[in-house]
Parts: C-alpha cells; sequence; structure tokens
C-alpha cells in the first residue's frame, strides 16, 4: 500500500472514531494526520524524481560508455586484436595548439604516430613531421 493511501486510512480510521476536534488532544491528532498526509505525498514526489534520475544517470552512463568503446577501438584497436594491450597507465600524452582555433589538443603515443589528426574543435586537420628529430647514428 503506498503512503498516502496509508496515511488516508489512518485518518479514516481517526473519523471513525468520532474524536471531538474541539478538544486538545483531538487537535493534536488532526494535525498530526493532516502531516502525515503532507509527508506522504512529500516523500511520493521525491521517489517519483529519485526514479526519473536514476534513469537518466543511467542512459548517461550507457552513452558514455558506448563513446568510450567507440574511442578506444578507434585509437587503440579492436578488443579481438591480438596485439591489443592498451594500458592507459603506459601512455605518454602529449598536448599541441591548433593553429586555426588556439585550442589545446591532447594526444597519445598512438594519436601522434599517426602523422596527422582532426582538431576536435575545429576540424582543421594537423600533420605532425618528425623527419628532423631523428638523430643520425
Amino acid at each position: 500500500m503506498e503512503l498516502s493511501n496509508k496515511a488516508a486510512y489512518i485518518k479514516g480510521l481517526m473519523e471513525g472514531m468520532k474524536i471531538d476536534e474541539t478538544t486538545d488532544q483531538g487537535k493534536v491528532l488532526k494535525a498530526m494526520a493532516e502531516l502525515m498526509e503532507e509527508m506522504a505525498k512529500a516523500i511520493e514526489d521525491v521517489t517519483v524524481l529519485a526514479d526519473e534520475t536514476v534513469d537518466v544517470v543511467d542512459s548517461l552512463s550507457d552513452d558514455l560508455s558506448d563513446l568510450e568503446d567507440d574511442f578506444y577501438d578507434e585509437f587503440y584497436g579492436d578488443d579481438d586484436d591480438e596485439d591489443y594491450d592498451y594500458d592507459p597507465e603506459d601512455d605518454t600524452l602529449y598536448e599541441c595548439v591548433c593553429p586555426t582555433c588556439g585550442e589545446t589538443i591532447v594526444m597519445d603515443d598512438k594519436m601522434v604516430e599517426s602523422g596527422s589528426i582532426e582538431c576536435p574543435n575545429c576540424g582543421e586537420s594537423l600533420e605532425f613531421d618528425f623527419s628532423d628529430d631523428e638523430t643520425e647514428e
């Protein structure tokens, strides 16, 4: 039975007892019954909002999981790949600034080794040339 139904049941029992609401005890019982009804309604409203919030959080969690899967599949290969040994703690991260929009972009080794990426902010193609960085033996 829902809280509001229980509160209404108790209020009905009190009315059936024909409590004199002009006495001090009657006034207290009447006020308590009204308070119970208000509290039951408030609790039911909060429960509905909490359920809706849980649904939204679950949906966001699922969407984030899908985005993570897409990201890791794109940059680190498929989980079924034998050479797939991604460990986020082993990654060296690099930063570069897009010359077009000025946005700072964080990249890992694999993204840098690919030689080029698109700026996630403006879509500009950024190329990396390390030919001058190689040392002669």
